[in-house]
């Protein structure tokens, strides 16, 4: 990579540490929370479904993004988790801890997927994958940040709320960012083309043309992300659970086979990023794909410790792959007018999906009569996926506007 290059991974990884932190703290910090701000427990689903949802509206900052820039609004993704973040610390009860980490969702949701944007608009094409690899598993470093922090949550002054206060660390970053990220190149050279043609349309236009003149491409990228959404969240929701009431495990031992099994994550999204860069973004998604749903069926379903292992390890580099895959997806398969926004729409879909899939495994609880029984039944969706991959232009080794010159197949 040029000196550039990698100064635009190594801005771009710095921002994304604070969201993978805040993803991981609320999971993490779940009992002394709810003991702390005194939760029912029939609660804490709804509060938690409020929180997550947070993240959809992340596309409004998209489709801002689309019309003043990739690296204010990424900049100001980062101020905005940390601010949600300090004042989560103050929380005086379980509503007002769902509405502040809503915020904080929010936000991370925008420094995810504007940091994505940025990276494939400044790296050359024969290195899109494998950046998106490595600010996805640098990024993911704020998550290991999460852990050791937690491991010292009883003897941290005032408990669970330090470790929001420490969440606001990003807002240390923001004076070198601002003076280390610049504006990518190809939204410079689009806002000057659009200057010269006067006035411009209201703020949510990128979102009305993304729809209005992409639709079958968006549909099928949703049909793309989607259904393995549905799928791969409930998978990553009942580990814990599977390995504790229905194997026997002890909360020692899940954390130490979690903690093994989980380095697979950070090698599946470089591995998966140079895969992509190599033998194309559709074959490596549909592998990918399959993997995850082999990996749910094995690690739910498959007999004797040996192939539950080897199922958990297939499930972590799914988890990591399939991120950087569809997120590399949908950033290059629009042009950089609707980069952002159609970025947003992949987030958006995806904690859709997320949301479905549980929903959908509640659903199906009376007829199978458990969550890993009604597991089955969601591996049926698998298929879809790859099928629709087919219908995509490939885009690994391609400059971006040809990619969006393409017609479907």
């Amino acid at each position: 990579m040029t000196p550039h290059e990698r100064g635009i991974l190594i801005a771009t990884c710095t921002s994304s540490l604070g969201s993978f932190y805040t993803m991981a703290l609320s999971g993490f910090a779940l009992p002394h929370i709810q003991r702390g701000l005194a939760i029912p427990e029939n609660e804490i689903g709804a509060l938690f479904a409020l929180l997550r949802f947070g993240t959809v509206f992340s596309l409004v900052l998209a489709v801002l993004a689309d019309r003043i820039g990739r690296r204010r609004l990424l900049i100001a993704s980062v101020v905005g988790c940390a601010v949600c973040n300090l004042a989560t610390a103050f929380a005086w009860n379980g509503l007002s801890f769902a509405f502040l980490q809503m915020g904080a969702r929010l936000f991370l949701g925008a420094q995810v997927l504007l940091a994505v944007v940025v990276v494939i608009e400044e790296l050359a094409a024969e290195n899109r994958g494998f950046g998106l690899g490595i600010l996805t598993a640098l990024g993911g470093m704020g998550g290991a940040l999460t852990l050791v922090v937690y491991a010292f949550v009883d003897h941290l002054p005032f408990g669970w709320r330090s470790m929001y206060v420490i969440g606001a660390f990003g807002l240390l970053s923001v004076p070198w960012l601002w003076r280390s990220l610049p504006e990518t190149r190809r939204f410079t050279d689009h806002n000057d083309r659009v200057g010269l043609l006067g006035p411009r349309g209201p703020v949510w236009q990128p979102f009305g043309d993304l729809v209005r003149h992409h639709r079958p491409r968006l549909a099928i990228l949703i049909a793309v992300v989607l259904p393995v959404s549905i799928i791969l969240e409930p998978a990553s929701v009942l580990i814990s659970k599977h390995l504790q009431a229905d194997l026997g495990y002890s909360p020692a031992q899940v954390g130490l086979l979690i903690g093994s099994c989980g380095i697979a994550a950070p090698l599946g999204n470089v591995l998966t990023g140079s895969l992509s860069d190599r033998f194309g973004r559709r074959a490596i998604t549909a592998l990918m794909t399959l993997l995850g749903s082999l990996g749910t069926a094995l690690f739910y379903f498959g007999v004797g410790p040996i192939w539950m292992v080897v199922g958990l390890t297939v499930l972590f580099i799914s988890f990591g792959g399939i991120g950087v895959l569809h997120a590399a997806l949908a950033a290059e398969l629009f042009p950089t007018s609707l980069r952002s926004t159609a970025t947003g729409m992949r987030e958006a879909v995806g904690t859709l999906g997320a949301s479905l899939g549980l929903g959908l495994l509640s659903a199906a609880f009376g007829a199978t009569g458990g969550n890993i029984s009604s597991m089955a039944w969601l591996l049926v969706l698998t298929p879809i996926a790859p099928i629709a991959l087919w219908w995509l232009p490939e885009t690994a080794g391609r400059e971006l506007e040809e990619i969006a010159s393409d017609e479907l197949r």
